[in-house]
């Protein structure tokens, strides 16, 4: 069979460490995929350029039978414009750029543009965890953290595509630990895996009163991962119990938050902190999430997809354009013209 009979979508997850790029069919299903890694540095056209070069270099037999293209993206966005106006967990020096014109000219195919956990919802909702299900969240809990929700069967997106920031709810009312977009005691701040060393310095810095383990000293010194306090933590390590149980009960607060905001029916979790930490993270959501919650507790779950999620979500974007969505293409469209 010729590839060209087939009907595919491209979906591509902007993360803050990866640009993940997939071909996927109509019922889900990753056909070829390609990683690249985010730049240290680059310019308002550089994601765009990247996403180009992979999907023909990479992907180009497949592009003959691409439909349209899913983006989902780290954010906040401006998705007016299909851009990204501000990427707090991108290193760059100046952190917006452009993905909409330069992906549509450069492609010459339909483009849909959402956040990446709201694209990661759409395809839960689509082919995972949430079919058959009208009330479905999903939180990524990866180098930033973010949400994406479906209520009565419809996405939610807000006036700019930033509808649902829970990385930014505050979670730690006492806290002075700066998050990237200037506020304080966020969730993203204290549990995001780009800032756990940094909180994990703070937390040594300002409430622990414990044994100064071998780790402590490596975190006071600036030289512990979030893999080692992961890893502390399973192992026994006496400031590790102590700060990622105080990092899960700060996820806990987020959860429940969400579920009291959104009444949902599945809570389903998924990016590279919670698939590297799975029996830890549903552990301290088991305990925890229950004694802030005050709607009745919905399933609380992991991602099928694992890494993947945010290209089939990206791609559903693509395959069943969510309504909420339409507006912001046309005026993309506008723009554009």
């Amino acid at each position: 069979m010729k590839v060209n009979m087939v009907q595919y979508y491209l979906g591509v997850d902007v993360g803050a460490s990866f640009i993940r790029i997939g071909v996927v069919g109509l019922n889900g299903e990753i056909i070829d995929k390609v990683k690249v890694p985010m730049p240290q540095e680059g310019d308002e056209d550089t994601v765009a350029n990247i996403i180009i070069k992979g999907a023909k270099e990479n992907l180009g037999k497949y592009l003959p039978s691409v439909s349209a293209v899913g983006i989902g993206s780290i954010g906040p966005l401006d998705l007016k414009a299909g851009n990204v106006l501000i990427a707090p967990n991108l290193r760059w020096r100046v952190k917006r750029f452009r993905l909409y014109a330069p992906l549509r000219r450069g492609l010459g195919l339909p483009v849909v543009i959402g956040n990446d956990a709201m694209a990661s919802v759409w395809g839960e909702y689509l082919f995972g965890q949430g079919v058959g299900r009208n009330n479905v969240v999903y939180i990524t809990l990866s180098t930033g953290i973010g949400m994406g929700v479906v209520v009565d069967g419809h996405l939610l997106v807000g006036k700019d595509g930033n509808a649902h920031e829970m990385g930014h709810a505050v979670v730690d009312i006492e806290s002075d630990l700066q998050c990237g977009c200037g506020g304080y005691g966020h969730l993203e701040a204290i549990a995001g895996g780009g800032n756990i060393p940094r909180s994990a310095r703070w937390y040594l810095e300002k409430r622990y009163r414990g044994q100064l383990s071998e780790l402590a000293l490596k975190v006071k010194e600036g030289g512990a991962t979030t893999p080692d306090l992961f890893n502390g933590f399973k192992n026994g390590d006496p400031f590790a119990l102590e700060f990622i149980d105080y990092v899960l009960k700060a996820i806990a607060a987020g959860v429940a938050n969400t579920i009291n905001a959104y009444d949902p029916e599945v809570v389903i979790l998924g990016g590279s902190v919670f698939l590297n930490n799975v029996d830890v993270i549903m552990d301290g959501l088991n305990r925890y999430v229950k004694r802030y919650v005050a709607n009745r507790m919905p399933e609380i779950t992991g991602t099928r997809f694992g890494d993947d999620i945010g290209i089939i979500g990206a791609a559903a974007l693509a395959l069943r354009v969510p309504e909420s969505l339409k507006p912001f293409i046309e005026l993309q469209e506008k723009e554009l013209r």
